[in-house]
């Protein structure tokens, strides 16, 4: 499934005089910036993969520590249609106790505030394994690894473009109707890239589509999931 949305910019300095390398490169050849370095701003060949997520993993947990296991390493290698989206719920009995996904974010578009194409961020997607707290698991789509791998490319006098530029970092899907989406803005520094001044952003898809509590137990479980989840730290590079 592909879902494709703009992220909303903020105001950012006016770019430094001294930016060299980007100025020379109209002079170099009259190709747009994105094809020349198609590595850095064309979508990659999997986000045109239609009714299936590309990057899915299994997220288990070894003496505390988390890890992201590719899910090509398990025999189901597609986990989300082991779980019924939204619209597929017409076909499951009301008033059964279902998990239930939301639409996902996959890629999504984030503009530069100057004259550099936009990026396209892609998500991979874990899913947690059940506990006390998500007895029936929940999904995280995180937007780390392509942040830090597209912008760990960029020459240095890029990343101005890119300073103070909303978006996605992490979002999560308790299989029930509520969604959290933690945002923030971009930061760049000597030391690496930041998301800072980060909010989040929930949904309870219940109060648009209250037909839905009948898939779930009443009062949802966790109560409050967010005491239960990990975001990723603060004040330290992504």
């Amino acid at each position: 499934m592909q879902v494709t949305a703009p992220v909303a910019t903020i105001p950012s300095p006016a770019p430094k005089p001294h930016s060299p390398s980007l100025r020379l490169l109209p002079l170099l050849s009259e190709q747009p910036v994105a094809d020349l370095f198609p590595n850095l701003f064309h979508a990659p060949a999997r986000t045109v993969v239609v009714n299936q997520h590309p990057y899915q993993y299994t997220i288990v947990y070894d003496h505390g520590e988390k890890f992201w296991v590719p899910q090509e390493e398990f025999i189901e290698c597609d986990f989300l249609c082991l779980l019924p989206h939204i619209p597929n719920l017409k076909t499951y009995p009301v008033s059964l106790v279902t998990p239930f996904w939301a639409d996902i974010f996959h890629n999504v578009w984030v503009n530069s505030n100057g004259p550099l194409s936009h990026i396209n961020l892609c998500a991979k997607i874990g899913w947690h394994p059940h506990s006390t707290s998500f007895p029936f698991r929940y999904l995280e789509s995180s937007f780390v690894d392509s942040i830090k791998f597209l912008f760990g490319q960029f020459p240095s006098d890029w990343l101005e473009y890119f300073e103070g530029i909303l978006v996605p970092l992490v979002a999560y899907d308790f299989l029930d109707g509520r969604i959290a989406t933690l945002c923030g803005w971009l930061h760049f520094t000597p030391d690496g890239i930041f998301v800072i001044n980060r909010n989040t952003c929930t949904e309870d898809l219940l109060h648009t589509q209250p037909g839905l509590a009948a898939f779930v137990y009443t009062p949802r479980v966790p109560t409050n999931p967010f005491a239960f989840i990990i975001p990723p730290p603060v004040g330290i590079p992504l």
